[in-house]
């Protein structure tokens, strides 16, 4: 059986990681995909050793039988605003390809288990970024909209204010008391 372990990126502590695996005498291989790879005859001993340390660090063992698709939505999407280009992206047809599954059935089991939609998801996570992205002085509200998928600066303050009940503005004075 493959075993591997997806993490959250936001969470993930390399150092603590790497230290756990050598001290497990494991060797791993981290993919791109967010999940670390580990060899095929792993001893149950090893792995329950390596999942415990290193559960406090959002990072959970997982096996194709325990696949957690919502985490591995969550995840992606995350990883995507914060790592890569989301310029003209259709989130529906990564996640397709990405997971291996249509994007009906990914949208339906991601709105069963988490009350919201895909769509909210990523506007959330978007969201987030802004709120980094606005304090810093050196970058426009045109150019974050434009990077974070926004078709306009209107759009972007729009998104904002419903999600946060703040505008830009007030959220930049709030913060930065």
């Amino acid at each position: 059986m493959e075993y591997s372990f997806i993490y959250n990126p936001e969470k993930m502590v390399n150092e603590v990681f790497r230290k756990t695996m050598v001290a497990a005498g494991v060797n791993f291989e981290m993919l791109q995909d967010g999940t670390i790879k580990l060899p095929k005859d792993l001893s149950d001993e090893k792995l329950t050793f390596i999942s415990s340390q290193l559960e406090g660090f959002g990072i959970k063992i997982q096996t194709k039988e325990n696949r957690d698709i919502v985490e591995e939505i969550k995840i992606y999407i995350k990883k995507m605003v914060y790592e890569g280009d989301i310029r003209n992206v259709k989130i529906s047809e990564l996640l397709s390809k990405q997971l291996g599954f249509s994007y009906p059935y990914l949208s339906n089991l991601f709105s069963s288990k988490t009350f919201t939609s895909i769509e909210n998801f990523y506007i959330l996570v978007r969201i987030e970024k802004v709120k980094d992205l606005v304090l810093l002085e050196n970058t426009s509200l045109g150019e974050i909209a434009h990077n974070l998928n926004f078709s306009s600066v209107p759009h972007l303050s729009n998104q904002f204010k419903k999600v946060t009940g703040l505008t830009i503005t007030q959220y930049i004075k709030f913060r930065k008391k």
